[in-house]
C-alpha cells in the first residue's frame, strides 16, 4: 500500500456515518440494506458529471465484479407533485472497471508520481476485491481474529474511497463515474445507480440524485485563522462542505515560488465540535522570527481537483522573555537613599533591551516603577530616593527584551535604617482554661514597619519576667501577617493564684518598645462540682420526663443530660439545662425501646462532676393506630369501588371493611391489603366504614361511614 495508507477520512468517515444511520433504520425492519450514495455536477460543453459509492464494502465489490447500471428520467412540475414513479427510469449506460492492460497504459502514461501512486492504489483494492474471501478460521482466536479481519477490510475500503475522490482518472478506470453528454441543457434530470448483479446478503438502494443541466458556480473562499507563535505559525480553518484533503504550501520572504509542506492531504480525524462544523490544522515551524510568509491552502473536490480556498500572510514572532534578574537585598546607604542591586548572566541575550526597577508596601501587593524611562541594558543598580519610612518597602525589577517580553525578579525586602521603637503595646484581654490553657490577646500597634511582639511572663509581679514566646512575620513574608493572640500553658496545682504576662513590640531594626501594663490571670478553681441525682421518671407514650436534685455547688453553669440505648453504649448529650432547672422532658423518643439517661454538672471554671447514678424508662405503646381518612364511593355499574388514605406504616397494615346490615349495624365485610375494596353485591343504599389493623395488634377507630346508591 503506497503513502495513500494515510489518507483516512473525510468521505469514507461519511459514508461509515451514513451507513450506521441508515443500519439502524434497517434493524428496524430487520433487513440488510445497502445504499449507493450518487452526487454529481454540470459542466458547460460537456455534460453531467455523476460519482457514485456504495456504503459497503461488499456491495462495492459486487458493482467492481458486474459493472454498475446509470439509470435517468425528466424531472417535471407532475412529478413534484405527484411523487417519483420509478418505473419511468431508464437506463442509458452501463459502466465496468477497466481491463488488466487498459490498467497497465493508463498507469504507464500518467508522468505525475502521486498521480500514478493514487492510480496503483485503486488497483491493488480492485485486485483484491476479485480474490477469493475466507480461508481456516482459527477457534482458539475467536471473535478477536473476525474483529481484526474487519478492521483490516474497513480500512482499505476507506483509502480506495479516498484515492477514487483524488484522481478523476481513477474513478473512471474504477467503473464509478460516468458523464451523461447527452443531458439537455436547462433540463432537470434524476439519477440512480445499481450494482448489475444482485446482492445475496443486501437489499440494494439507490438514492436519486437531482441535477439541473446548469453550471453552478462554487465559491471556495474560507478563511484560514492564525496563531503567530514564537519562530512557528500555527493556521486553523472550518472545513468546507465541498472539500476534503488539504494541501499547505508556502512561500518564503521575498520569494514567489510556493512549496507543498504535507507530503500527505490533511484530513480531520476529530469529527465536527457542538455547532456541527469540523475543524483542521497545520503548524509550520522552525521559521524566522519577524519575517513575512505567505501560504496557500488547497482542498481536493469529489471530482479529484485540487482548488485553492485561502491565500494568508502571516509573520512570527519572539515570545520569549529574556533571564530574570536575581535581586540582591536592597541596602539603606544613606538616610534617605535605598540601594538597589542586580545581576544577570555574564552574557545576556543580545535582544536584552533594558530594566525597570519597582516598589510596593506587600510582597504581593501591585509594584510602582520607580523612574520615567526604560534603564539601559547595561544598568544594573538604582538608588531609590522616594521610599517611605514607617512602612514595609518591596522592589523588583523586571528585564525587557526588544519584543516587548518581559522577565521579573522575586521581590525583596528593604530593612530601613531607623532608631525610633514602636510605641508601648496594650494587652487586650487574657483566659485561662481548665486544662490551665492560657490566652493573651494583644492590640496591634500601628507602626508601618512593625515586625511581632515578644511575650514575657513570671509568678509575681515582683520578680524578673522571663521571654517565654517571639511572633515575628519575616521580612520577605508574602502575607505580612502579624501574630497578635498567644497561647501558653500552666500547671493548675500551685500555691500562687495567678499567673503574670506582659509584652514588648518590635519593628524590623529590631528596635524594641517599653514593656505593657502587666496583665493578672487567676488560675481556675480545680473542685469539680457536686454530682446531681435524678429523684423520679414519668414514662409515656411519647415521651419520658426526668425529674431530678441540681448539683449543690454554688458555681454550677450548667446540667448536661445523657442518653443511651444500652448499658453498654456512649453516653451522648441530649440536652444543656441552666442551673436553675430541675426537670427535664426528652420527646425524641420511639415506643417500644428502653433509653438510659444520666447527667453531670459543669462549673464556672469548666470542670465537670461525676456522672449521675443512671435512670431509664420505656415507652409504652398504647395500641391505637391512625385512623383511615378520605374514604369515599364510587359507583361502576353495579359495583361500588371504595379508596381512601392511610399513612405509610413500619407494621404490616390490613383494612377491615364494615357495612351496614338490615337493621343498620356496622358489620364486618370484607379484608384487603390495599387502598382500595370492590363491592360487588351491592343493594339499593350501601354504606361502609373501613378499619385499620396492624400485624402487631394495634388498631384504628372506624373511619367516617360513606354511602352510594345504586339504581336497578
Amino acid at each position: 500500500m503506497k503513502k495513500q495508507t494515510r489518507y483516512i477520512i473525510y468521505l469514507g468517515v461519511f459514508i461509515l456515518l451514513v451507513n450506521i444511520c441508515r443500519a439502524q433504520d434497517a434493524d428496524t425492519a430487520k433487513i440488510p440494506v445497502s445504499y449507493i450514495n450518487v452526487a454529481g455536477r454540470y459542466v458547460d460543453g460537456k455534460g453531467i458529471e455523476l460519482r457514485f459509492f456504495p456504503d459497503n464494502k461488499t456491495v462495492l465489490e459486487e458493482g467492481l465484479k458486474g459493472g454498475f447500471i446509470i439509470e435517468r428520467m425528466l424531472f417535471d412540475s407532475a412529478i413534484a407533485r405527484g411523487g417519483i414513479d420509478t418505473s419511468s427510469y431508464s437506463e442509458i449506460a452501463r459502466v465496468n472497471p477497466y481491463s488488466s492492460g487498459q490498467w497497465e497504459d493508463l498507469i504507464n502514461k500518467q508522468k505525475n508520481v502521486e498521480a500514478k501512486s493514487d492510480l496503483e492504489t485503486a488497483r491493488d483494492f480492485l485486485q483484491s476485491s476479485e480474490k477469493e474471501k475466507g480461508g481456516n478460521f482459527s477457534l482458539e482466536k475467536g471473535i478477536a481474529e473476525l474483529k481484526d479481519q474487519k478492521s483490516r477490510e474497513d480500512y482499505n475500503y476507506m483509502v480506495f474511497v479516498l484515492a477514487a475522490l483524488k484522481n478523476p482518472d481513477a474513478a473512471i478506470a474504477l467503473g464509478l463515474a460516468f458523464t451523461d453528454t447527452n443531458a439537455v441543457p436547462g433540463k432537470t434530470y434524476l439519477y440512480r445507480v445499481r450494482p448489475a448483479g444482485k446482492s445475496k446478503i443486501y437489499k440494494i438502494i439507490s438514492d436519486d440524485f437531482r441535477i439541473t443541466a446548469e453550471p453552478v458556480k462554487t465559491a471556495y473562499g474560507n478563511p484560514v485563522y492564525v496563531n503567530e507563535g514564537d519562530t512557528e505559525l500555527s493556521f486553523a480553518w472550518i472545513n468546507p462542505a465541498e472539500l476534503s484533503g488539504y494541501i499547505v504550501e508556502r512561500a518564503d520572504p521575498g520569494d514567489a515560488v510556493f512549496t507543498q509542506l504535507n507530503k500527505a492531504p490533511i484530513y480531520n480525524l476529530e469529527g465536527s465540535d457542538y455547532n456541527g462544523d469540523s475543524r483542521s490544522g497545520y503548524s509550520d515551524r522552525n521559521l524566522v522570527n519577524y519575517k513575512m510568509y505567505t501560504y496557500r491552502f488547497y482542498g481536493y473536490t469529489l471530482f479529484g481537483e485540487k482548488v485553492r480556498f485561502a491565500e494568508v500572510k502571516a509573520m512570527p514572532r519572539d515570545l520569549t522573555p529574556p533571564e530574570e534578574p536575581f535581586l540582591m537585598q536592597p541596602q539603606n546607604v544613606k538616610p534617605n537613599e535605598v540601594l538597589v542591586t542586580w545581576k544577570m548572566n555574564p552574557s545576556p541575550a543580545p535582544d536584552l533591551n533594558g530594566f525597570y526597577v519597582a516598589r510596593s508596601n506587600k510582597a504581593e501587593g501591585e509594584f510602582k516603577v520607580l523612574h520615567s524611562g526604560m534603564l539601559s541594558k547595561d544598568t544594573r543598580s538604582f538608588t531609590d530616593t522616594t521610599f517611605i519610612r514607617g512602612q514595609a518597602n518591596y522592589y523588583l525589577v523586571q528585564a525587557v527584551d526588544t519584543a516587548g517580553n518581559r522577565s521579573t525578579s522575586f521581590p525583596v525586602f528593604a530593612a530601613l535604617i531607623d532608631s525610633m521603637p514602636p510605641v508601648k503595646p496594650v494587652i487586650i484581654s487574657g483566659t485561662i482554661d481548665s486544662l490551665g490553657v492560657v490566652t493573651i490577646t494583644v492590640e496591634k500597634n500601628k507602626e508601618k514597619d512593625l515586625m511581632g511582639y515578644r511575650l514575657f511572663k513570671a509568678n509575681s509581679p515582683e520578680h524578673e519576667f522571663s521571654v517565654i514566646y517571639e511572633g515575628f512575620v519575616n521580612d520577605d513574608s508574602s502575607n505580612g501577617y502579624i501574630q497578635t493572640v498567644f497561647k501558653d500553658t500552666v500547671t493548675l496545682n500551685s500555691l500562687t493564684p495567678y499567673i503574670y504576662y506582659r509584652v514588648k513590640a518590635l519593628d524590623f531594626n529590631f528596635n524594641q518598645s517599653e514593656f505593657s501594663d502587666v496583665i493578672k490571670i487567676a488560675r481556675p478553681d480545680t473542685i469539680a462540682p457536686v454530682v446531681p441525682v435524678f429523684t423520679n421518671v414519668f414514662v409515656s407514650e411519647k415521651y419520658v420526663r426526668l425529674y431530678f436534685a441540681p448539683s449543690s455547688s454554688e458555681d454550677v453553669k450548667e446540667h448536661i443530660i445523657y442518653r443511651r440505648t444500652s448499658p453498654d453504649s456512649t453516653w451522648k448529650i441530649i440536652a444543656r439545662l441552666n442551673s436553675i432547672l430541675s426537670e427535664f422532658t426528652d420527646s425524641s423518643v420511639t415506643t417500644g425501646i428502653t433509653y438510659y439517661y444520666s447527667m453531670r454538672a459543669r462549673d464556672a471554671g469548666g470542670l465537670y462532676s461525676k456522672y449521675a447514678s443512671p435512670v431509664y424508662g420505656k415507652p409504652y405503646d398504647t395500641g391505637v393506630r391512625p385512623a383511615v381518612e378520605n374514604l369515599s364511593a364510587e359507583a361502576e355499574e353495579k359495583n361500588i369501588i371504595l379508596s381512601w388514605d392511610y399513612p405509610s406504616s413500619e407494621y404490616k397494615t390490613i383494612f377491615v371493611i364494615y357495612k351496614k346490615d338490615d337493621k343498620g349495624s356496622l358489620v364486618q365485610y370484607g379484608l384487603t391489603e390495599e387502598k382500595k375494596y370492590t363491592d360487588k353485591n351491592t343493594g339499593k343504599e350501601n354504606f361502609y366504614a373501613v378499619k385499620a389493623v396492624t400485624k402487631d395488634g394495634g388498631q384504628s377507630r372506624l373511619s367516617a361511614v360513606v354511602g352510594k346508591e345504586i339504581k336497578k
